[in-house]
Parts: structure tokens; C-alpha cells; sequence
């Protein structure tokens, strides 16, 4: 890799002849901690992340539609969304093509979008995707968002079905299945379950009353919210649970969270900092959880208590300057990905870094498509009543 014109320090070293079945010693004898943003080569980490993604993330196969909202995402928050514009009809026919609906054979609670072509193979070798091809909320929630960064009207979404599954998504506890019937069931998927309804202008698909009894059951003693009653305090599933009574103007009415529990959550939520965030007690600061602790203390109007300088020299700190991108935690052998490279990006748009793209808190997207968004809402609203 060449790594000219590049701030670093970094020496890796490997002096024997190797095979190529041989694992080669990588010894980082110096590493310079950046104390700038390095955009340029963030830029180029994610237009390479868009073209291919590496092996590293085979694991992440089912997820391909969330991995390419990362990308999108970031490209977007850097205001360097028009770099893959003449890709744009292609990721966007790609986005459509893993759409699924009871036309193809998913069940009337498994429409929306896949994360990928993963199938299902019978043991006579034959696809038998009928039964086990599905949406899930969450990838429906990716593929979206994604379509309305593309500036796609969204004409060819199967919204009927879409919100339908939202319905029958929705458990006797209050929660969502994540992918139909006995999928697993929790925090996350109340977020993108409401992010669904609130994009596609339609929230009558909620039982609100049993959302809400779900929601006060995963309030905790210390303030924070866990993923499932019971459940450990979690910065991910405090902002999901925020982030949702906002997207439905439920924040502040006290239907849900009292003003008292949500005193309780800021205060909670402000203990997550040393000089980064992290999600639950006694734990490293994370990278991503300057976004969902900082987006979260943004939508409580309670961002000013956040120690911003301390937070963003952390985050300066976790970049990765011979290839750009943003790692998970400071500490030696870190390497960069793009579910924390986005989330940086995101919490230094939240602290208004020069040049960057504002965020929309609530649906974790950035002010301009969300302005996008709202305008399919009032288009969904006219021709579908």
C-alpha cells in the first residue's frame, strides 16, 4: 500500500520471504495519533468500500443493504454524495431488486427487503426461498433510507405490504419481530419498525399503547434503557427507544416517558463519557457511541452538557491514517470498518464540523434528505387516503 502523503508514523515491518500460506507479522513500531480530520482519506476509504466490499465483511453477507447505507451515508454526511453519481441508477436498481412481497412468497409479516441474495438451499440442492426468503425491518429500514440519499421517488416501493408487515410485526409484548414469526424481538426493531412507518407517512400500523407499556418495562433503575425489559442499561437501545417517540412527536407529551425518567436518562447518558462515549457502564469508549449517546442527548436538547472538545479529540484519536476510516477503539492493531467510520462521522456532523452535512437525529440521516423524506410523506399522504 503506499502510503506517501500521508501524516503517519506507522512502520509495518516484515523482513523474512513468505508463502503465501504464511501469516506475515505486522509489528506497528510507531503509530502518531492524528489530531485533525483526515477527509481526503475517509473519502477514499468509502468510495472503495462502495465499488467492493472487502472479504473481511463476509460475515456481514446477510447485511449488504445496511453496510451500503454506512457508505451512502457517510458519502453524504462529507457532502461527496455526487462522487458515485453515475452509479447512482445502478445501486439503485440493485436496492429494488431485493425487494420482497406475498407476489414472490414471503409471508404477509416477512415483506420488505432483504439484506442480500442469501437463500435457502433444500438438501436436493434446489433454492427453496419460497419459505425462508424474507424481509427484515431492519434491512427495509437500510434500503430506504439509502433510496431517498439516492433521490429515488420511492414509486417503486410496495408500501401497502411494507406497512402491513409493520403490523403483523408487532408482538403481545409490544416490541417487533424482526423477521416474521419468532424472529427475535427487541429494542432495534421498535426503532426501525416506526422509522418504516414514519418514512412511508403511515403510522396507523403501530399499536401505540402496547409500544408504549413495552417501553416503560425496559426503563431502568439507573435512567438508562435496555434492549428488552430486564436487560442491561445500552446506549444503542436508549437511542432507539428516544429516537423513535421523537420520529412520532411522543417525546415530550409524557404518554411514555415522563419528565422525571427523562432527567433520569440525561443524567445516565452524560456519565457514558470519559473523553469518547460508551454504551454501557464500565466499558471503553466506543466510537459509535458518540452518535447514539450524542444524537441521543441532541433529540433531549441537552447536547450542550456533552464535553464536545474532549469528544471530539477522541474521535480524531480512532482514525486510521494510512487508509482512512475510523476504528472502533484507540489501542494498537485497531483496524477501521465502515459501521464506526459512519457513526464518527455522524457525531462530528452532530458537533457541526466545518464542511459537513447537519444531521437528523431521530431517523440518523442528514438534514437534506430527511427534507427528501418529508416530501414523500406529504406525496404518500395525497394519494394514498
Amino acid at each position: 500500500v503506499r502510503m506517501s502523503q500521508v501524516d503517519t508514523d506507522v512502520i509495518l515491518e516484515d523482513s523474512e520471504q513468505r508463502t503465501i500460506d504464511d501469516k506475515p507479522e505486522i509489528h506497528f513500531i510507531k503509530a502518531r495519533v492524528p489530531t485533525s480530520l483526515l477527509d481526503r482519506s475517509h473519502l477514499s476509504f468509502l468510495l472503495r468500500h462502495t465499488a467492493a466490499i472487502p472479504g473481511a465483511y463476509a460475515a456481514l453477507d446477510q447485511n449488504r443493504l445496511t453496510v451500503l447505507f454506512f457508505n451512502l451515508g457517510a458519502l453524504d454526511i462529507l457532502d461527496e454524495i455526487d462522487q458515485i453519481s453515475e452509479h447512482r441508477q445502478h445501486i439503485v436498481n440493485w436496492i429494488y431488486s431485493l425487494q420482497i412481497s406475498t407476489a414472490e412468497g414471503a409471508a404477509e409479516d416477512a415483506c420488505g427487503f432483504r439484506g442480500s441474495f442469501t437463500t435457502a438451499i433444500d438438501p436436493k440442492g434446489t433454492v427453496s426461498g419460497k419459505v425462508h426468503d424474507a424481509g427484515n425491518l431492519a434491512q427495509t429500514y437500510s434500503a430506504l433510507l439509502s433510496l431517498a440519499i439516492l433521490g429515488d421517488d420511492m414509486s417503486k416501493v410496495k408500501r401497502s405490504a411494507i406497512l402491513n408487515t409493520v403490523k403483523k410485526a408487532q408482538t403481545e409484548l409490544g416490541c417487533f419481530a424482526s423477521q416474521g414469526a419468532e424472529s427475535e424481538c427487541d429494542m432495534r426493531y421498535v426503532y426501525c419498525a416506526v422509522a418504516i412507518a414514519y418514512m412511508l407517512g403511515d403510522d396507523s400500523c403501530i399499536d401505540w399503547k402496547r409500544l408504549g407499556e413495552f417501553m416503560q418495562k425496559c426503563v431502568n433503575y439507573d435512567g438508562g434503557i435496555g434492549q428488552m425489559p430486564g436487560d442491561e442499561s445500552h446506549g444503542g437501545s436508549t437511542y432507539c427507544a428516544v429516537a423513535a417517540l421523537s420520529l412520532a412527536n411522543r417525546l415530550w407529551d409524557e404518554s411514555v416517558l415522563t419528565r422525571k425518567q427523562i432527567g433520569k436518562l440525561i443524567k445516565w447518558a452524560i456519565l457514558k463519557q470519559d473523553r469518547g462515549f460508551h454504551g454501557r457502564a464500565n466499558k471503553p469508549d466506543d466510537s459509535c457511541y458518540a452518535f447514539w449517546i450524542g444524537a441521543t442527548l441532541e433529540m433531549l436538547s441537552a447536547f450542550s452538557l456533552v464535553g464536545q472538545d474532549e469528544l471530539r479529540t477522541f474521535l480524531y484519536s480512532v482514525q486510521f491514517p494510512p487508509l482512512g476510516g475510523f476504528c472502533k477503539l484507540q489501542e494498537t492493531g485497531a483496524h477501521p470498518d465502515v459501521l464506526h467510520t459512519y457513526f464518527s462521522l455522524a457525531a462530528l456532523s452532530i458537533m457541526k464540523e466545518p464542511g459537513f452535512q447537519p444531521m437528523h437525529a431521530p431517523l440518523n440521516i442528514t438534514r437534506r434528505v430527511h427534507e427528501t423524506v418529508a416530501r414523500r410523506r406529504i406525496h404518500f399522504a395525497h394519494h394514498h387516503t
